[in-house]
């Protein structure tokens, strides 16, 4: 007969259960450490978002809201002026490993605070405007060889609510023909189907043959082409990922049921 199981023993009870514990004072936030203040004992509104508003008692109620004055709005927007807002496609990187790789690509002059807004959405802080021109305009971005999204940074900025209107994606042209794979001929057919972003040439054993592949810029709400013309040559394009094209109405970012 086997020994019955011992039961590991039960923490002791605390002497008084009334008397209540005394609670460290919360840390400062690395975003609050950002704004070149100095800290204070106040809660940071910037940690709120995702933490309930407390009920007001019964009677009690606010109206109206907290105006802001031109002075205060330049106060509050002059920091973030030279600010972009970043979020990479497909794929979720550690923050320490994401700054490395935007200090690698973009080399800017000053140090660059990155600033987790959440729903994979960033802010690259800068106080110099150069580096926040090289971050938009040094031409198509890619991390780890996923789309990297860059757009200039605007007051009240709110991730759950940001629209994504467009999206990267690579297509393939699958048994292009040879005397195609030309980089001029590749770029039309990219302008053609979207914003030509990149370009870039592989083989497929699956495909029975060499197939392009080129990156672009598509809206979500239009219907994409399936087929391109080049020339009097009728050319099928395959657009990457399982369930990215929608059979029923062509767009991408849904599925028909």
């Amino acid at each position: 007969m086997e020994p019955p199981p011992i039961k590991p023993p039960l923490p002791p009870e605390p002497s008084d259960k009334h008397i209540q514990m005394e609670v460290e004072p919360p840390q400062h936030s690395y975003k609050e450490m950002l704004l070149d203040k100095q800290v204070s004992n106040q809660t940071n509104y910037y940690d709120m978002d995702n933490k309930s508003i407390p009920q007001m008692d019964k009677g009690k109620h606010i109206e109206g809201s907290i105006p802001l004055s031109q002075e205060e709005k330049e106060r509050l927007y002059m920091p973030w002026r030279y600010s972009v807002i970043i979020k990479i496609f497909k794929r979720k990187m550690p923050h320490h490993m994401l700054r490395s790789k935007l200090i690698d690509q973009w080399k800017p002059s000053e140090q660059l605070i990155l600033i987790d807004l959440g729903w994979d959405f960033y802010i690259v802080k800068f106080s110099l405007e150069e580096n926040m021109v090289k971050a938009l305009h040094l031409g198509p971005s890619f991390i780890s060889g996923n789309f990297l999204s860059v757009r200039k940074w605007k007051p009240k900025f709110i991730p759950q609510e940001a629209t994504l209107t467009s999206t990267a994606i690579w297509i393939r042209l699958p048994q292009l023909p040879t005397e195609f794979y030309d980089k001029v001929i590749l770029e039309k057919v990219g302008r053609k189907l979207g914003k030509l972003l990149k370009i870039g040439q592989c083989t497929s054993s699956t495909l029975r043959g060499r197939y392009a592949r080129i990156c672009i810029q598509v809206p979500l709400e239009t219907p994409m082409e399936t087929t391109v013309i080049i020339g009097d040559h009728k050319q099928a394009v395959v657009y990457e990922g399982e369930g990215t094209l929608c059979t029923s109405c062509g767009r991408i970012g849904h599925t028909a049921p």
